[in-house]
């Protein structure tokens, strides 16, 4: 009877080793276990902290453009009309009255088409436009006011059934097509000028293409990006922040293609 008493004894203190080794081995495990999790969960932080400083200075980058191009839309059209509009008033010779209409009837419409110019300048820019009506209404309305440039001839196309993503990740699709844009308008002596959209299963794609003079690119490494090309790069960068690719083709006298590729 002692020998079976002295087995349970054993028996229990075997157990309850077995216990505190079991309880020792969880309380490591989950011990490393949330060591890791912090480990991940200040990553994570120090991931999204650098994502909302990359957004933000994006962002910024943003609104200086969109003031620059507001300031050159304004020099280059709203000014050139109104000083014709001005001159036109100041030389009205009162006692012609034939001259007197002309005069004022061409004021009248130079005008106009200014009211009609600052109007579209004002949708381009405005970003409720792209949360009330969605990018290929903004799209629309940009390649419309590149139309009545007479540069060159654009066409818009849109294929797939189209997909409203988050207005943020929009705005930045809107800003590189529109850099594109600019790109063209300043460099390119494009005759035509293609916007084509696709949306696909799970993503969009977006394809800029002209017929201009092209360029060397694949030569330049990012700090001669950055000095001479910054809106180039400033389109690749606003990609990545939406997870998105932006990838630049060109060649000397072979124009450019600027193709865009964004996940939903």
């Amino acid at each position: 009877m002692q020998e079976a008493h002295h087995n349970i004894t054993v028996f229990l203190l075997l157990i309850t080793f077995l216990i505190i080794v079991l309880g020792g081995f969880i309380l490591t495990v989950l011990f490393l276990y949330r060591k890791k999790q912090i480990t991940y969960l200040k990553e994570l932080e120090t991931i999204k902290s650098e994502f909302e400083k990359n957004l933000l200075t994006t962002q910024l980058e943003i609104q200086e453009q969109v003031f620059q191009n507001i300031s050159r839309e304004i020099h280059d059209h709203i000014c050139l009309n109104l000083t014709l509009a001005k001159l036109n008033l100041v030389t009205i010779d009162y006692n012609n009255k034939h001259q007197f209409n002309d005069h004022i009837n061409s004021s009248v419409e130079i005008l106009g088409r200014s009211i009609h110019e600052l109007s579209d300048i004002s949708h381009s820019m405005n970003p409720e436009l792209l949360e009330s009506n969605g990018l290929i209404t903004a799209l629309e309305l940009e390649t419309e006011k590149m139309k009545k440039l007479n540069l060159f001839q654009i066409n818009l196309s849109i294929n797939g059934n189209s997909v409203y993503m988050d207005s943020q990740k929009e705005l930045f699709i809107f800003r590189i097509i529109q850099e594109a844009f600019n790109n063209i308008l300043k460099h390119a002596k494009a005759k035509n000028v293609l916007l084509y959209l696709y949306y696909d299963r799970d993503h969009m794609e977006a394809l800029v293409q002209d017929d201009g003079e092209g360029f060397i690119f694949s030569a330049y490494n990012e700090n001669v990006l950055a000095k001479h090309h910054s809106g180039l790069k400033n389109m690749r960068k606003r990609a990545q922040l939406i997870k998105g690719n932006c990838e630049i083709l060109t060649e000397p006298g072979a124009g450019t293609k600027i193709k865009l590729s964004v996940p939903y």
